[in-house]
């Protein structure tokens, strides 16, 4: 490839300040926008429509379409979802990586060890990630073998991060990862996440940080909460969560979460009907500043584990704890509904008395 060539370009200095807010590369970002689409125009006829098929996430450098296709022209039922243009793998990893470099601000070195495993994955399973399973990760992982525990750990820990952080889905936290001694799951204590709160400067963080480790849900279930999501008569929180990986219930949030929160909306704007008015890359990147200032690494991925595992030390049972979390299948809560209601979850959510900042 030849040298760089220098080039301008106007931007809306609102989103340009955001991007330098949020620590990003925007000549960076830019050119990699610019050749994911040059890529795309070159290997596409364009005389032929895209597939309707998704696979992967949806495209962070371009608007959902609106037209409708084909396959939907042939349902008059009105019940058929509009689907997104079927992702190729090459560009599930280029978005992956752009996503981990960016937002995850992890290593280059790193990030390409993690898409080779990844692309192994997806090749050999021939799936969209969403759809991906554990029975398929078992074969993947077998047809690596024989391998070292180094590998077999390098590629969990790829997984675990393309699956937990950027898909977000569940399907790789069953797998432990191989050691000659235990190797627990790390946990944040209270005292640390006392230490990260107290970094906290303004209430929307506070907010953000004590609705994620008092209610287990998802990092993208909560920053897509609206306002018609929060019950605060009962400190009730319903997602609306449609997918076929993930199931979502109702959680709940303690008085702490509640005075941030109201201490907060003063301060939204008005017109945004999100509740916390914030992406998830941008909560992402609160937190990742927050854990350089505290000294204390903590994700929304760690306060969901945290919050779990603290419910656990308070005596809640599992059944329950998977309830809050969004892990109970749709088939459960409809043959026990009386024993999953919102209103016996509240007792015994309140009867727990979480709390992170006594």
């Amino acid at each position: 490839m030849g040298g760089k060539q220098r080039v301008n370009i106007s931007l809306d200095s609102d989103i340009y300040q955001r991007a330098r807010e949020l620590g990003l590369n925007v000549s960076g970002v830019a050119e990699h926008a610019l050749l994911i689409y040059i890529q795309r125009l070159e290997a596409t006829p364009t005389d032929q429509p895209e597939p309707t098929v998704a696979l992967g996430r949806a495209d962070p450098f371009r608007e959902p379409a609106e037209q409708t296709t084909s396959s939907d022209a042939e349902s008059d039922s009105g019940d058929s979802q509009p689907q997104s243009p079927a992702r190729s793998v090459d560009e599930i990893l280029d978005e992956y990586e752009t996503y981990a470099t960016t937002v995850l601000d992890r290593k280059m070195v790193t990030v390409e060890q993690h898409c080779r495993y990844i692309e192994r994955l997806l090749r050999h399973t021939d799936s969209s990630p969403q759809a991906i399973t554990e029975d398929d990760i078992v074969a993947y992982i077998q047809s690596e073998e024989p391998m070292s525990n180094s590998k077999h750990q390098n590629i969990l820990s790829a997984l675990r991060v393309f699956f937990g952080e950027f898909v977000e889905t569940d399907v790789v936290e069953s797998f432990s990862l191989p050691s000659t001694s235990p190797s627990p799951t790390t946990v944040p204590t209270k005292s640390e996440l006392q230490t990260f709160y107290a970094e906290l400067n303004n209430p929307k963080h506070r907010t953000i940080f004590l609705m994620y480790a008092t209610s287990g849900l998802r990092a993208s279930e909560l920053a897509e909460l609206t306002m018609d999501d929060i019950d605060e008569g009962r400190q009730m929180l319903t997602p609306d969560t449609e997918s076929s990986t993930k199931q979502s219930w109702v959680s709940f949030y303690n008085d702490e979460a509640q005075t941030a929160f109201d201490a907060f909306k003063s301060e939204r704007e008005v017109g945004d009907d999100r509740a916390f008015q914030a992406t998830k890359p941008t909560i992402n990147a609160m937190f990742q500043r927050n854990s350089d200032n505290s000294g204390v690494r903590v994700t929304p991925q760690m306060l969901r584990r945290w919050f779990a595992s603290e419910m656990t030390s308070l005596g809640v049972d599992s059944s329950y704890i998977d309830a809050f979390c969004g892990r109970t299948p749709d088939s459960v809560l409809e043959k026990h509904y009386l024993d999953y209601s919102p209103r016996k979850l509240k007792e015994i959510y309140d009867d727990a008395g979480l709390t992170v900042l006594e």
